[in-house]
């Protein structure tokens, strides 16, 4: 999958060190890789830590949970972002830490007549291609994704049988959203910390339940709404980590870490 770069370093080109301010040059950087999914929340956890550490720069590369554990395992980066748990051959060199818990939304267009949907129709569109009213379109996230392993382990859909030829694949969050936003015959599923007023998020009844429970941060709380997952960031084992890396994951761990992600959506640690 192709990587977008997200830089948190302004470079202004008229700034320079006698003058008082920090070149870019004399920024520590911290690359961070992985999950495009996680992204979101960790562009505004590097924000936050910036303003406070100006000697330090964080970029983030945003692309898939595999392609996160990957360059973390291969020395590329400093920290990666998976929205999955580790995988048996991924955890002995990996050290992992619990960043939140996120919730999986199920996403429809704003001008569609669908509020809510269970667990049964939602697998009868992925896997049999049965409408619901006029939602007709499935859309899944691509293999690497660790949003669609979270996905497919909560709904079992497409855990025994391959999704057919009907389900469209979209490699990246922002392109679910644009596609569901565009037709309103498409329903997909994204983070609930990516919900924003260009989609609509539909309460979600499992078989288990009575009712239908709309997604949200106090309902994963209380875990009456059942689809959630965690999202992890994880350094090299037996890699000495840079002071940088260090101060970045103390500030994640602390109140204003935690705060900045309660305050986005998540669920902290």
């Amino acid at each position: 999958m192709k990587k977008i770069i997200i830089s948190l370093l302004v470079i202004n080109s008229f700034l320079f060190i006698s003058c008082g301010g920090n070149s870019s040059a004399s920024k520590k950087n911290i690359l961070v890789s992985g999950s495009s999914s996680v992204t979101p929340l960790m562009f505004k956890l590097a924000e936050k830590f910036e303003e406070a550490n100006t000697n330090y720069s964080v970029t983030v590369e945003t692309s898939d949970s595999t392609i996160g554990v990957q360059d973390t395992i291969s020395g590329k980066n400093d920290i990666g972002m998976a929205s999955r748990n580790l995988k048996e051959n991924e955890s002995p060199e990996l050290d992992s830490y619990l960043l939140c818990q996120d919730g999986i939304v199920i996403i429809a267009n704003n001008d569609s007549s669908i509020k809510q949907i269970s667990e049964e129709e939602l697998y009868n569109l992925y896997i049999k291609n049965t409408a619901i009213g006029s939602i007709s379109k499935a859309i899944s996230r691509e293999d690497g994704s660790g949003t669609r392993s979270a996905f497919t382990d909560l709904t079992l859909i497409g855990k025994k049988e391959p999704l057919p030829n009907t389900v469209e694949i979209l490699d990246s969050t922002g392109k679910v959203k644009t596609a569901v936003n565009s037709d309103s015959s498409k329903l997909g599923y994204i983070s609930l910390g990516s919900i924003d007023d260009t989609i609509k998020p539909l309460s979600y009844k499992a078989k288990s339940q009575i009712e239908y429970v709309a997604p949200s941060v106090d309902n994963i709380k209380s875990d009456n709404y059942k689809l959630y997952r965690p999202f992890y960031i994880f350094t090299k084992k037996g890699k000495e980590m840079s002071e940088g890396t260090k101060a970045f994951l103390d500030f994640i761990d602390s109140d204003v870490g935690k705060q900045v992600i309660n305050e986005s959506g998540y669920v902290a640690n």
